[in-house]
């Protein structure tokens, strides 16, 4: 993939674990494209928890902001996982779904972002 079709996300670890509750854990393999190496990364944020067990600790933990690199074919299953498997379960849809609303291809037509005259 080239860069121009790649997007930093950033999210705390309390938005990567929504995400991942909706993706993998809730997903029941309903919408594909869940194991990409974006879910890795998001994963091994999770995996890091720091070991003491102090307030100030992991509630840093949580709370740091972690940017994330996605491709467009991993940012779309991602915002499926957000809208399809809550709506399905009867929830609400969760809040860190708006991070996710990127325009993959903005620059690829001709006068994007220019006034009509």
């Amino acid at each position: 993939m080239t860069d121009s079709h790649t997007h930093t996300i950033t999210l705390t670890r309390y938005g990567i674990a929504e995400v991942m509750k909706w993706c993998t854990k809730r997903n029941n393999n309903n919408i594909p494209g869940t194991d990409a190496p974006a879910f890795q990364r998001m994963q091994a944020e999770l995996d890091a928890v720091p070991k003491a067990s102090d307030y100030f600790t992991l509630d840093n933990y949580w709370k740091v902001p972690v940017e994330i690199a996605y491709t467009h074919e991993e940012i779309h299953p991602v915002d499926r996982c957000l809208y399809d498997n809550p709506n399905a379960a009867g929830d609400q849809n969760p809040a860190v779904r708006y991070r996710f609303w990127v325009e993959c291809h903005a620059n690829d037509s001709v006068g994007a972002g220019e006034e009509k005259k």
